[in-house]
């Protein structure tokens, strides 16, 4: 699989956009095209969820760069969602290649930001960190950055392994595989009606 040329674009996380710095065209992002295909509903979304998820993912960030060594002396009311993570990165011993790294794809003009990209029992692919429940929607969210990371990855999308880590309070994970092909050609769909 040969790469395609880089499209050079900037992202605001603020705004959540990947604009395209040659026409200021924004691309669409993984979550609006979840949503626009009728996979995600945030109705359902808590301010307390938006608060939890986002802190979640700042300590666990913090963790995997090495910026917050001190796991047992952070103060954060999301603590244990971080020991969660601690402790399923000791487990599964990832070697983690990306954090939280936007990209966007040349052929398909869309935009994504994966929590990792992991090396994982000898397979490469998008790892995704979760602080509620699973959803239906997961798999095809990384179906969607496996899309996206098989650029970089030089195989095709279907190739690759994707994952999502669950974490509780209570300092408890599960990961889930998702190993169903079919989820990349209901992404390879979305893209192909959305994108």
């Amino acid at each position: 699989m040969r790469a395609a040329e880089p499209l050079p674009f900037r992202f605001s996380a603020v705004d959540h956009e990947y604009v395209a710095l040659d026409t200021g065209e924004v691309y669409p992002h993984i979550t609006g095209l979840l949503q626009k295909a009728g996979l995600v509903d945030d109705r359902w979304y808590t301010p307390e969820s938006r608060t939890r998820g986002t802190a979640v993912h700042r300590l666990t960030t913090d963790y995997d760069l090495g910026a917050l060594e001190d796991v047992d002396g952070c103060t954060s009311r999301y603590k244990g969602w971080l020991h969660a993570h601690v402790a399923c990165m000791n487990a599964l011993r990832p070697v983690v290649l990306q954090v939280e790294q936007p990209i966007v794809h040349p052929h398909y003009r869309f935009g994504g930001r994966p929590d990792r990209i992991v090396r994982l029992f000898g397979v490469r692919g998008p790892f995704e960190i979760k602080s509620g429940g699973p959803e239906k929607a997961h798999a095809i969210q990384t179906a969607l950055q496996a899309i996206l990371d098989s650029m970089d990855a030089g195989i095709p999308a279907d190739v690759l392994g994707r994952w999502a880590a669950y974490y509780q309070e209570n300092g408890k994970y599960r990961v889930e595989a998702f190993t169903d092909r079919r989820d990349i050609d209901t992404a390879l769909k979305i893209l192909k009606e959305y994108a």
